[in-house]
């Protein structure tokens, strides 16, 4: 049983009451790379407690609210990309270009209408701090404020962002969907 196996079974317990128990030698057995194996266990750790975050919320705060929660932290995210989104204000089809290069399979954009769909290609949530298997699909909001910040910056209008599939919420992909506002 590997740490994580464990972190997750161990049920009604804190993370870090778990994390006490376990022997230092099992992060040097998983990999032989120490430093590698307290790195990904650091990761491991992050995730159970964010994922455990996520579900506090979703327990103790009212929906809209939540909502807003997150698409905050979408949008406090989306500045990490400002040398890029600086780049292709005013330009949309170039910015589409490059993300299509590096992390989308398919970007469009109908200017005419206002609307662009992004079809990511990973498999997996893009986040570092998802664990698939504990998130709730609450967290998606997150994502809608960072699409939200990044095309009202490089288009320089205000849209709307809506997620047509989402991992979390159950599909293979994640699908995304932003129409420009008045």
């Amino acid at each position: 049983m590997t740490r994580t196996d464990f972190m997750k079974s161990t049920l009604g317990m804190c993370s870090c009451a778990a994390l006490a128990l376990l022997p230092t030698e099992a992060t040097e057995a998983e990999s032989g790379n120490p430093e590698m194996d307290e790195l990904k266990w650091k990761l491991d750790a992050a995730r159970t407690r964010f994922a455990a975050l996520v579900s506090i919320l979703k327990d103790n705060v009212d929906e809209p609210t939540r909502k807003r929660i997150f698409e905050s932290l979408g949008r406090q995210c989306a500045t990490r990309y400002d040398s890029l989104t600086d780049q292709y204000k005013g330009n949309p089809q170039g910015f589409l270009d490059e993300i299509q290069k590096r992390w989308v399979a398919k970007a469009e954009y109908d200017e005419k209408s206002g609307t662009i769909r992004v079809v990511d290609k990973s498999k997996t949530c893009t986040c570092p701090l998802v664990d698939e298997s504990l998130t709730p699909s609450d967290f998606c909001n997150c994502t809608l404020g960072w699409q939200k910040a990044t095309y009202s910056k490089i288009l320089g209008r205000p849209v709307d962002a809506e997620l047509e599939e989402s991992i979390l919420r159950g599909s293979t992909r994640c699908v995304f969907r932003m129409q420009v506002t008045s």
